[in-house]
């Protein structure tokens, strides 16, 4: 099995007898403008990715071109594991715009006050550094407490109004096993449904506790919490207003955030009039790529952060999807989310031997990780200026997700350095006699 080292090696002979050939006139230059990228040659790209191992491994995937010709391709559907969220942003972006923001409010009708989810998928306690988390429960305390004392009110009972979304908060299709560190979605939830390493079970009871005990500490008693609708004739005392909606993506995306996307799923869903429930999300993001044309046999989506092994993706609808983001500036949100790798997100610590180390800096890809589930799909540049799309899937018995990564990342590194011209384009060709 060939190294990428030696295909490296191959491919640069193979640039000097072409170079030397076409000084000597006896090769033909391709007629493309000299400015203009040369695509590897896609029969010659397939060789190449073969010689990758794949040790055990049952792999699927697909490389496109600038113009969306596949080059090379095992075009089988596949759970995509967390490359789902590549999908499920662009759906949000469109249907939502990267503007759309999130807000959580206080109401109050003077010892009667309700804290009102927004869908804030990023609500914090307190104040976060995060580009992503601007809204805490700290400044809708402030406000309160300010309003509340202005009135001479020292003591309250408190409602929480949490029934934006719809349906189950945890997924059939997740396993039971996860619950304790998997949260639940819910539409009121602070720090992601997280209290340290463990999940809550009630995650808007548990934010509406927090926001109890806060108001607590700054001098207001509250005598009673219960899950409810606003009282009637509230008026509004707080808000805490998300960051836009591009910015969310970017963060999700980044740091392959699964409640987040999930959060943004049902939002997608209720903006094109479905339930805000994983069924909604799943139909919702169906229905956008159907409507992109971007849908293939053999596909279903089932939730929105890739936890379910129940969705399955065809590779190629994958990176045309990708191909889509990187044409239309709308999407500049989820390509500026892609990971870089060795350079942030999930693919900091990754491309981390020889056989990677081309694919550093410019593969940008969203990951995805299950027990028996690795993928990689994003786009690179080669070294002679091509862009190409991809998505590399790996599928194996749970042991091998070390040999799964080795294998996504040396892919896509070799598409960084594959000039890969067909070995058919040197024939007939005789040295020069004196």
């Amino acid at each position: 099995m060939a190294t990428l080292g030696q295909v490296a090696r191959t491919q640069g002979i193979i640039s000097l007898v072409t170079g030397i050939a076409l000084s000597l006139g006896v090769l033909t230059a391709p007629s493309a403008q000299a400015n203009d990228p040369i695509v590897p040659d896609g029969p010659t790209l397939a060789a190449q990715l073969a010689t990758v191992s794949a040790s055990k491994l049952t792999t699927a995937y697909a490389v496109l071109d600038r113009d969306g010709n596949v080059l090379a391709a095992n075009d089988v559907p596949s759970v995509p594991a967390s490359a789902m969220k590549v999908l499920t942003a662009m759906a949000a972006i469109d249907v939502l715009g990267a503007d759309k923001t999130f807000t959580t409010s206080v109401l109050s009708k003077r010892e009667k006050v309700t804290l009102v989810a927004g869908g804030d998928p990023y609500l914090t306690g307190s104040k976060s550094s995060s580009y992503a988390k601007p809204a805490n429960l700290d400044a809708l305390v402030k406000a309160t407490v300010a309003k509340l004392k202005s009135q001479g009110i020292k003591k309250i009972k408190l409602r929480y109004e949490a029934n934006l979304f719809s349906g189950s908060s945890y997924s059939s299709s997740w396993s039971k096993s996860w619950s304790s560190y998997t949260p639940r979605i819910e539409s009121l939830m602070v720090n992601g449904g997280m209290t340290g390493s463990k999940a809550e079970k009630y995650p808007a009871k548990a934010t509406a506790k927090l926001f109890a005990s806060k108001l607590k500490k700054k001098g207001i008693k509250v005598t009673s919490i219960k899950y409810a609708n606003r009282y009637k004739g509230s008026e509004l005392v707080a808000q805490a207003t998300s960051a836009p909606l591009g910015q969310i993506v970017r963060w999700t995306l980044k740091y392959s955030n699964n409640v987040a996307a999930e959060v943004i799923a049902r939002h997608t869903a209720l903006a094109m009039g479905l339930p805000g429930s994983f069924a909604g999300a799943s139909t919702a993001i169906t229905t956008w790529l159907q409507n992109k044309g971007l849908w293939a046999n053999g596909m279903k989506i089932d939730g929105g952060c890739g936890l379910s092994s129940k969705t399955k993706i065809v590779p190629s609808a994958l990176a045309r999807t990708l191909k889509l983001m990187l044409d239309d500036p709308k999407y500049v949100d989820v390509s500026e989310g892609l990971p870089i790798a060795r350079v942030d997100g999930t693919l900091s610590s990754r491309f981390n031997d020889k056989e990677e180390y081309a694919g550093r800096y410019v593969v940008h890809a969203k990951t995805g990780t299950l027990a028996k589930v690795n993928a990689l799909a994003g786009y690179v540049t080669t070294a002679e200026g091509a862009r190409l799309t991809f998505a590399f899937f790996a599928s194996h018995d749970g042991k091998r997700s070390g040999t799964a990564t080795n294998w996504l990342d040396r892919s896509a590194s070799l598409l960084a350095t594959c000039g890969c011209r067909p070995m058919a384009m040197y024939a007939g060709v005789n040295a020069p006699t004196p």
